[in-house]
């Protein structure tokens, strides 16, 4: 996705239509070899696993490329919502240091997966026979070894460059979506929480400024509800592609990690595996981070409305607020939770089963695999 911080580079559309065109070279190369491996190596379980394992994650970049693109104008609005101030909680110092937090951790988030890249690119420019047999170097003697070393070069040293930052695009935009509308809904808690220690709440004072600060506080709730409710939409569809990717890829790596041994390739396995289930992992914790704020602002709401003063003067206020203040507590306490498309809710008990499927899926594999033996 292109960014503010991106589109101020001088080769920025170079780079761009350099990884676009990487990345479109090397899904066509790996699919071209799952292909060849379903037509010619259909008999050996751990070359087909390996090739469909490889074309799934491809094909799952893609859906999630397709899918930022979709919902770029919402996003967009999103993004506008949360660095535009929209939300205050009436001090200036908190809102400052809750926004710093914000954007450290977004910048972590992004170098993470910059690093990662990295990483990656330079394990894989290491040559090691075990991951040419995976990724299906030329090694016939008739061809050219310039051939072979383009290959290598294009295919396996930048393959990262091309696959990495597509696969976690997801992550890293919606991921950052959430930590903002956390930030916001830390500054709506805060703001509730200063209503309570004003002394025209606790006695019942100034019915005019509580109508003022409630009447604010209530817009940047509903303002914020809005908002929160387009971001659940992207969270469960996003979160369904990356769901069903691992839940089928993981447990086949384990498949394939025991029947490798130990070696380089299996090292690569595993630190595949552990970026899968991270995205998964990550997915799990904005979600319930995000919920534990919400259990923190209705806690706050609940108790503005318990201490609110009675005054016979102004009683259709007081009903007013009240019912208000109880419709808005509701919501938060129940109305915040994502789901998967409506699958399951999105929590790291969520990650848990994922774990258990992940089991289940490698044990088939094994199953099959010995009967295939067997015949």
């Amino acid at each position: 996705m292109r960014s503010d911080f991106t589109s101020k580079w001088s080769a920025e559309c170079l780079v761009r239509y350099f990884t676009n065109c990487l990345f479109f070279c090397q899904i066509t190369i790996i699919l071209l070899q799952m292909i060849d491996t379903l037509e010619n190596q259909s008999d050996n379980v751990y070359a087909v696993v390996i090739g469909i394992t490889k074309s799934s994650a491809f094909l799952v970049s893609t859906l999630k490329l397709l899918l930022i693109r979709f919902y770029r104008n919402p996003i967009e609005d999103l993004r506008h919502y949360i660095t535009n101030g929209n939300v205050t909680s009436g001090d200036k110092g908190h809102d400052k240091l809750e926004l710093r937090k914000f954007n450290e951790k977004s910048r972590i988030l992004i170098f993470c997966i910059f690093g990662l890249t990295v990483i990656d690119t330079v394990f894989l420019s290491i040559p090691n026979s075990t991951t040419d047999v995976a990724l299906r170097v030329p090694t016939n003697p008739e061809s050219k070894p310039h051939i072979s070393l383009a290959f290598r070069f294009f295919f396996i040293s930048l393959l990262p460059l091309g696959f990495v930052p597509k696969f976690f695009c997801c992550m890293a935009t919606i991921g950052t979506l959430l930590m903002g509308m956390r930030t916001n809904f830390t500054m709506l808690a805060h703001r509730y929480r200063s209503i309570l220690k004003q002394p025209f709440v606790i006695d019942g004072t100034d019915w005019r400024r509580m109508d003022r600060e409630l009447k604010e506080t209530l817009a940047h709730h509903v303002q914020f509800w809005r908002h929160l409710k387009i971001l659940k939409n992207l969270v469960g569809r996003s979160f369904f592609l990356v769901h069903i990717f691992s839940v089928l890829s993981i447990g086949a790596l384990c498949y394939v990690c025991q029947g490798v041994g130990v070696d380089f390739l299996s090292l690569v396995i595993i630190a595949t595996m552990a970026m899968f289930m991270l995205e998964y992992y990550l997915f799990c914790y904005f979600v319930d981070s995000l919920q534990d704020v919400a259990d923190c602002l209705g806690d706050q709401i609940f108790e503005v409305c318990a201490l609110m003063p009675y005054s016979k003067t102004n009683h259709s206020q007081y009903q007013g607020f009240k019912t208000a203040l109880i419709i808005a507590w509701i919501n938060t306490r129940h109305g915040l939770s994502m789901n998967c498309v409506g699958l399951f809710d999105i929590s790291t008990f969520a990650f848990l089963h994922l774990l258990n499927i992940a089991y289940t899926v490698l044990t088939f594999l094994i199953q099959m695999s010995k009967l295939q033996t067997s015949d």
